[in-house]
């Protein structure tokens, strides 16, 4: 939506107020000023300054109506049109303003002037007088009703720009995360159709049973929201019983997760990419067991480090796993860019003993 179309969001009730304010402010300061200065008939001034101001209010409300009929106008043009108007506007009101106090209801404190010069020229010297002044009243208030207008224009503007990048983030995270379910489902699947193939029912059963625990945990979470992180380990616990229903004595996994950390929210199903590959690549490239080690810690005051590790080492004999689909590392990177910005980071190389992947967040909860 265009910020000229968030002007017309503008209520008449707001109009309304701003011309009610400016002119109830005229007529305290107006009528302040006679009491002051002690002129005769106050009564009969207010009356009048009554009446006037119900005519300041009609003009300035047809002032407003006008700018509502080109509130899709840039607001330079709304602003030239304010100003041309209160023209008019002015001069309607210095002239019946003089009528009243000069002519139709003469008022004591004007009859030395009606008596002293031509009537005539007495009601044009006021009239040209008053059209500065009122002019100026009326541009006044156009300004402070378009200066009010623009400032909502822009808090509408920041508010729709900051809802749009919300909104393709946590499509992006949307998008991403549905990757990895698929990715996932794959593995799960051939694992099962391994053991039922193999007559291991009690085992396929079991790996049923933890499958449906984690897409019913996994999936059943916000797509784009957080969760804590034992809710994220207990994830990959599901998982991991799975793949062990698979490799047997082949996989073996440890866990290092700190009590207060358990509350801090990250991104779902963020450690199961990482996870997936340690299996892949660690357990599945090697006849020897493999230690999967899962940890957390927090690194000074800002950060907390997620880490997966494997003691896998290549193993010639082995079959080299099938291509994936190239989600991976770089769906992590993605969703923590998207997620975190440049406070998080991923990190994954060779170690001495096997491959480590961790992942850096900012330290929240």
């Amino acid at each position: 939506m265009s910020d000229q179309a968030n002007f017309s969001r503008m209520p008449f009730r707001f109009a309304l107020l701003s011309v009610l304010g400016f002119w109830s402010v005229w007529l305290v300061l107006v009528t302040a000023r006679a009491v002051a200065m002690g002129w005769p008939d106050q009564g009969g001034m207010l009356l009048r300054r009554c009446g006037l101001v119900a005519l300041g209010i009609v003009l300035t409300l047809l002032i407003h109506l006008a700018l509502h009929r080109l509130r899709l106008r840039s607001v330079p043009i709304r602003a030239t049109t304010a100003f041309l108007l209160a023209a008019p506007a002015t001069i309607v009101f210095a002239t019946i303003n003089t009528f009243v106090f000069y002519r139709w209801f003469p008022v004591p404190s004007v009859a030395g002037d009606l008596a002293r010069w031509d009537p005539q020229a007495v009601i044009v010297t006021s009239i040209a007088d008053g059209l500065v002044t009122w002019y100026f009243f009326f541009a006044a208030w156009a300004a402070f009703y378009l200066a009010i207008g623009h400032i909502a224009e822009v808090r509408a503007a920041e508010h729709a720009a900051a809802a749009a990048a919300a909104e393709s983030r946590e499509a992006r995270l949307a998008m991403l995360r549905l990757q990895v379910d698929p990715h996932f489902l794959f593995n799960a699947l051939n694992a099962l159709s391994s053991l039922v193939a193999r007559g291991e029912t009690r085992a396929a059963r079991e790996m049923i049973g933890n499958l449906a625990a984690f897409f019913r945990a996994g999936l059943g979470a916000e797509l784009t929201g957080d969760i804590p992180l034992a809710d994220e380990i207990e994830l990959q616990r599901l998982y991991l019983a799975i793949e062990q229903a698979r490799f047997g004595d082949r996989l073996l996994v440890e866990w290092d997760m700190p009590s207060e950390l358990e509350n801090m929210p990250v991104l779902p199903m963020i450690l199961q990419p990482l996870v997936e590959n340690a299996v892949k690549y660690g357990v599945a490239r090697t006849a020897q067991p493999v230690t999967i080690t899962i940890a957390a810690r927090r690194t000074g005051n800002d950060t907390v480090v997620l880490s997966v590790d494997d003691t896998g080492s290549i193993d010639a004999a082995m079959p080299f796993p099938a291509a994936g689909t190239g989600i991976g590392l770089a769906n992590v990177r993605a969703r923590l860019a998207t997620r975190y910005g440049a406070a998080s980071l991923l990190s994954a190389a060779a170690t001495s003993g096997g491959w480590r992947s961790a992942i850096t967040v900012p330290a929240r909860g």
